[in-house]
């Protein structure tokens, strides 16, 4: 038989390639102009692609939404986030007072948490000055100023501030009550009272107004009505601890321990790793002479945060009325090491890990310890009733007869208890 080979399957083959070529061109075409597409579009696909992978980029947030997570932050207790949030605003927006404001004033609510804290209050200071500079007439910076130099005790110079931001708007309250915080810091009761009054007359809802109220009240021994105005300041803001913490130290001025512990409890109901909140419980215990639940308190506090010198000043404290010399040293150095690493100025730290230790190494008849350490109690500016407790424990180093010393015979001198430390940037 004779096979026509133009007819066979590869004849057909050769036929299929060339139309195959024409729709592999198509389809090549068709691709570069998607792909053009594509690029043209870059920036919409890429979302798109983004978003269904989960990793699309996070939008920034304007500065009046990052002010409005502040101020829900702050609400909620949370200072240490509102600050964040207010810094973030402050800095996309620095001539918005009203943002400046608050960054600065969210600072120094913080500043009160502890000495380790004092570094926000000069923060807050920087953040006014330069507010003031940006916008000098504006009474919000005039006031922020204020209250900035207040808690960097520059009282004087807070009260000219102060004085401009209620020129600046007379009916501002927290103009008014910052500049009753500084007249009631340099001593002039009947101005703080006054000018407070009016702070809370101009908006009985501010915070600040009913706290300058309250301090002004209890500068003059009126701790009933300054109890009531702290009450009503937590009704307006329940989650801010501040309160709680002064409140407590009237309810200690009228003898009221037990209204003292549960302001604590409340603020440890609200944040149970409070370090602040355990050591204040020890001091107070401490009072009650209930040594062991003060003990317990302290080393609570000390697990919580090995760093924080009060609870180690105020264990030293409970061991030393315990007569447990070593420990109240033990306890005693660790605060002082503490506060000289934070670069606490000598005159400033807690005066009580030097003079109360240098008379627990007194009293073990170890004098080589105990006078350079009251020599640096004298240098700390010392109360009179404290320096008499120092020369005491010089004295005794100079007249001891080593021979004749029997520790169980001296009686264990009890540390004087402070009367309530001023409440404005308490630690």
């Amino acid at each position: 038989m004779y096979i026509r080979r133009d007819r066979s399957n590869l004849h057909f083959g050769r036929q299929s390639r060339r139309r195959g070529g024409g729709v592999l061109m198509a389809v090549w075409m068709t691709v570069m102009l998607v792909m053009a597409g594509i690029i043209w579009q870059f920036n919409t696909v890429q979302s798109w692609v983004l978003a269904s992978v989960g990793t699309e980029p996070t939008a920034t947030l304007d500065p009046v939404t990052l002010a409005q997570m502040g101020e829900r932050a702050y609400l909620a207790g949370d200072i240490e986030t509102a600050i964040t949030h207010y810094r973030e605003a402050a800095r996309l927006r620095p001539d918005d007072m009203a943002i400046q404001f608050e960054y600065g004033r969210m600072l120094l609510y913080r500043s009160y948490a502890g000495r380790s804290y004092r570094d926000r209050a000069v923060q807050a200071l920087e953040v006014a000055q330069q507010a003031v500079e940006t916008a000098p007439n504006d009474a919000r910076a005039q006031a922020l100023l204020c209250y900035a130099l207040l808690e960097n005790g520059r009282a004087e110079e807070a009260i000219g501030a102060g004085l401009r931001a209620v020129q600046y708007a007379p009916d501002y309250a927290e103009a008014k009550a910052y500049l009753a915080l500084a007249y009631y810091r340099a001593g002039r009761p009947n101005q703080a009272f006054q000018t407070a009054d009016e702070a809370v007359t101009a908006n009985g809802n501010s915070l600040d107004a009913r706290r300058a109220l309250a301090l002004s009240l209890a500068f003059v021994g009126e701790y009933d009505a300054a109890i009531q105005q702290y009450e009503r300041a937590i009704q307006i803001h329940p989650r801010f601890d501040a309160l709680y913490f002064e409140l407590a130290q009237y309810y200690i001025a009228r003898d009221n321990y037990d209204a003292a512990i549960a302001s604590y409890d409340q603020v440890l109901a609200m944040e149970s790793d409070n370090v602040k909140a355990y050591t204040r419980k020890c001091e107070t215990y401490f009072r009650m002479r209930e040594d062991a639940l003060a003990q317990e308190a302290c080393e609570q506090a000390i697990q919580l945060d090995p760093t924080y010198p009060e609870a180690h000043r105020q264990l030293g404290m409970v061991r030393y009325t315990r007569r447990n010399y070593e420990g109240a040293i033990e306890s005693f150095a660790m605060c002082a090491d503490l506060q000289e690493a934070q670069g606490v100025p000598l005159a400033e730290r807690e005066i009580q890990c030097y003079y109360i230790r240098g008379l627990a190494w007194s009293l073990l008849a170890r004098c080589d310890q105990a006078w350079p350490i009251l020599q640096d109690a004298l240098q700390m500016n010392p109360a009179e009733s404290i320096k008499s407790l120092i020369n005491q424990g010089l004295m005794s180093c100079v007249n001891v007869d080593e021979a004749d010393y029997d520790i169980n015979d001296i009686p264990t001198p009890i540390p004087p208890t402070p009367i309530p430390p001023e409440p404005i940037g308490v630690f």
